[in-house]
């Protein structure tokens, strides 16, 4: 190269900026808007090594999270003591959670600035959050019979076995769900009273009330419901 001619010095900067380790959280789109919104906003903190923001987000997310469940409570503390109480998470995911909470409250109020690996490591436990409450929720539907605990689930299960009986039919509750028995036995003391409570209160149309009797081999009587 002769001194009149120079070589310009060249650099690549690859955009967005990628988390080292990291591997994209699957099935994200089935995120509450607003937790979906805050998790990338999270991600984008990461990418450009704002982890005060990040450890911020990371908080937030948390509390979006709770938002969205209705979870209330007079702090963070709470809140994520209640997530393992109404059986959203384990005790042992609410001992994690609290720690995202210290890391948080340390980044808003000493302006703390976390470590990176302290950082990788809170990301992932949020992401377990949000794939054990939403997306694995959505994941096993119609692929995984799961207990049923709710009300409003019981209801969609009759439902979808009523489908398949004929106007008249009389039958208990394990004779309209059969097999599927299994998904609710250990809530049937609590469900069954509000299935009756909804019929007399005229809030469900597809039964009504019929005998009480044995059923097949059954040592009690039972509750025997009429398809409409």
């Amino acid at each position: 190269m002769s001194e009149d001619e120079w070589e310009v010095p060249t650099s690549i900067t690859v955009y967005p900026r990628f988390i080292k380790g990291h591997r994209s959280l699957n099935g994200d789109y089935y995120l509450p808007s607003l937790v979906g919104r805050i998790y990338k906003e999270v991600l984008l903190a990461f990418q450009e090594d704002a982890l005060i923001l990040a450890g911020l987000g990371l908080r937030g997310t948390v509390e979006a999270v709770c938002n969205d469940l209705n979870i209330s409570g007079r702090n963070l503390e709470a809140r994520i003591s209640k997530l393992a109480t109404a059986g959203y998470i384990s005790r042992k995911d609410a001992e994690r959670l609290h720690g995202i909470r210290f890391m948080g409250n340390d980044a808003a109020h000493e302006i703390k600035k976390p470590k990176s690996a302290q950082l990788s490591v809170a990301l992932r436990i949020v992401e377990h959050l949000l794939s054990s409450v939403y997306i694995l929720e959505k994941e096993v539907q119609g692929n995984i019979e799961t207990l049923i605990t709710e009300f409003s689930g019981f209801v969609d299960l009759i439902k979808e076995k009523v489908k398949h009986l004929s106007s008249g039919d009389e039958l208990p509750i394990i004779g309209l769900l059969g097999r599927d028995i299994r998904r609710v036995k250990e809530s049937l003391p609590n469900l069954e009273p509000e299935l009756i409570s909804k019929i007399d209160g005229g809030e469900i149309s597809f039964l009504t009330k019929g005998k009480v009797d044995k059923y097949e081999n059954s040592r009690h009587d039972l509750q025997h419901y009429v398809v409409v």
